[in-house]
């Protein structure tokens, strides 16, 4: 069971056909009975961004499962991938170094960061940099959940 702050709750996502699990866990503040804010992207959930807002619904079980999203944020979730054979130790602290100048944070580990993009950043300049960074090796990127701001940036 998670420590989670008062006023939040686990939610799960399902993962699509061919995932690597079936679904997907992680704290989300509860803004209303069957609301929920995403602190941050889901690692493996399309359309989910930080901040974005969630129908959940309860199972049997007591589990919250999250059902469609009612209000987006703004953000926008982009999911890097180490390269095969790459020192996976810092991987994480460099991209996110990589990014922090532009106002992008995020979340990794072994080997993959989801950064949380806001609507505020530099989106060309973001853009450059991923395809900069895959150009060269040092990554691949998915682009988890887009705004139309993010595609009209594009490079």
């Amino acid at each position: 069971m998670l420590n989670l702050p008062d006023g939040w709750v686990q939610v799960w996502f399902l993962m699509p056909p061919g995932s690597n699990a079936t679904s997907m866990g992680m704290g989300a503040e509860l803004v209303a009975p069957d609301r929920v804010r995403l602190p941050r992207a889901p690692r493996g959930a399309f359309d989910a961004a930080m901040h974005d807002i969630f129908r959940v619904e309860r199972d049997r079980d007591g589990q919250w499962w999250v059902k469609e999203k009612v209000a987006a944020s703004g953000y926008c979730a982009i999911r890097i991938w180490a390269p095969d054979g790459n020192d996976l130790e810092h991987f994480e602290d460099v991209v996110l170094a990589d990014f922090a100048p532009l106002q992008v944070s995020g979340a990794g580990m072994f080997g993959l960061v989801v950064l949380d993009v806001p609507p505020t950043a530099d989106l060309p300049r973001v853009r450059w940099l991923l395809r900069d960074g895959e150009r060269d090796g040092r990554w691949t990127v998915d682009e988890l959940c887009v705004t139309a701001a993010w595609q009209a940036a594009a490079p």
